[in-house]
């Protein structure tokens, strides 16, 4: 059965507690930012305060877009047989606790096997 659980919305995060505490969570943030800055290119231009709150990739907006464009590569890959392991070992681990999930190599083997039979399984129709 296809698992299509990861169209369903994700819950949002928490916010802070409150507004002051974002704001310190983010000035936290924005202070590190500058400190990288400096510390990368002394001459360069940071950006605001407030570009760096619209653009951080804790807004809201940024993140759905990330979790979108993650889904839209995960798709163009099955289009073209490029089977996901991080969403296997993801499922394994959610689903199967208790089974040892195949590795990277053995996992796009019997995807390729299960697409492509081979000699060994001769039973099957290589249509």
């Amino acid at each position: 059965m296809l698992d299509l659980s990861f169209l369903l919305p994700k819950p949002p995060a928490a916010p802070p507690t409150s507004a002051a505490a974002r704001e310190e969570g983010l000035s936290a943030a924005y202070a590190r930012y500058l400190a990288e800055q400096k510390a990368a290119s002394p001459q360069g231009q940071a950006m605001s305060a407030a570009d760096f709150e619209r653009y951080s990739l804790g807004s809201g907006w940024l993140t759905g877009l990330k979790d979108t464009a993650q889904k839209v590569v995960q798709t163009c890959r099955l289009m073209v047989g490029i089977h996901d392991y991080e969403y296997y070992l993801d499922h394994m681990r959610s689903q199967h606790p208790e089974a040892t999930p195949l590795s990277r190599e053995a996992f796009y083997r019997y995807c390729l096997d299960a697409r492509f039979p081979g000699a060994g399984n001769v039973n099957k129709c290589p249509c």
